[in-house]
């Protein structure tokens, strides 16, 4: 069996902020498992990881940050399509504009000259965008998402120990099921007690990597017709799965 890559990336707004990265890739028997995590400091990092693990057979990359931003003020209408749908879930509602979202938008471009086409729907390597908050609440029938990197370090590690009960418990009873390894394991037994808030912050990005690269292979292994597509690919577009089993939208 070819074995493609879905990578997920919680690609930081600011070039000074770090990002995380997540390898997943597909078993025999349908299920994906979770190969590695990373995290990536700096603009060479996140395109030299990207580099070594696209895979020889391609690769479809999610990304957790806009990488289509054509409006100069204001945001797009991907995102005017988000809280239209999603306002009653309190997503956080993002201002996303040129200026607001220069770094992504350089950083989307420049993995689309490596050779990743933006279309869900494009053969081989892909890059598409999506938003890990209204992913959640679709994955994890939630009200509310849980929203990391917020607050004091307290309610932080509680937010990190919410969230990987919602992966253990949601993703493998979902399609595709993400199955049990050791990279997994290790990111969701990981104590929380003696983190510093550098160290949950590399945490966090991780799991929030994770949830891309599982949208990766729901897109992959369903279909773009299992996706939510909002938006357009000249203006921006987010891609969501819109549910843990088929037919239960």
């Amino acid at each position: 069996m070819k074995k493609i890559r879905y990578l997920g990336l919680d690609l930081a707004w600011a070039p000074r902020n770090s990002s995380g990265g997540a390898v997943m890739e597909p078993m025999d028997d349908g299920s994906v498992r979770l190969v590695s995590t990373a995290h990536l400091r700096t603009h060479e990092d996140v395109l030299g990881w990207i580099a070594r693990n696209r895979g020889r057979h391609g690769a479809i990359m999610s990304v957790n940050a806009p990488i289509i931003v054509e409006n100069s003020s204001g945001r797009r209408g991907c995102d005017e399509l988000i809280n239209q749908h999603f306002a009653r879930h309190q997503i956080d509602d993002h201002q996303v504009n040129i200026v607001a979202a220069g770094h992504p938008r350089t950083m989307g471009r420049a993995m689309m000259r490596m050779g990743f086409d933006p279309d869900p729907q494009a053969e081989g390597d892909r890059v598409i965008e999506t938003f890990t908050q209204p992913a959640q609440v679709l994955l994890f029938n939630l009200e509310r998402p849980i929203r990391l990197k917020h607050g004091p370090i307290g309610a932080r590690k509680d937010a990190v120990a919410r969230y990987r009960e919602l992966l253990s418990l949601h993703l493998p009873e979902a399609v595709p099921a993400l199955t049990s390894s050791p990279a997994l394991r290790g990111l969701l037994e990981r104590d929380l007690g003696g983190l510093n808030g550098t160290r949950l912050g590399e945490l966090e990005d991780k799991i929030e990597a994770v949830m891309c690269a599982y949208v990766s292979a729901f897109l992959d292994l369903r279909g773009p017709e299992d996706c939510a597509f909002l938006g357009d690919l000249y203006e921006g577009y987010i891609l969501l799965p819109t549910s843990a089993q088929p037919g239960a939208e």
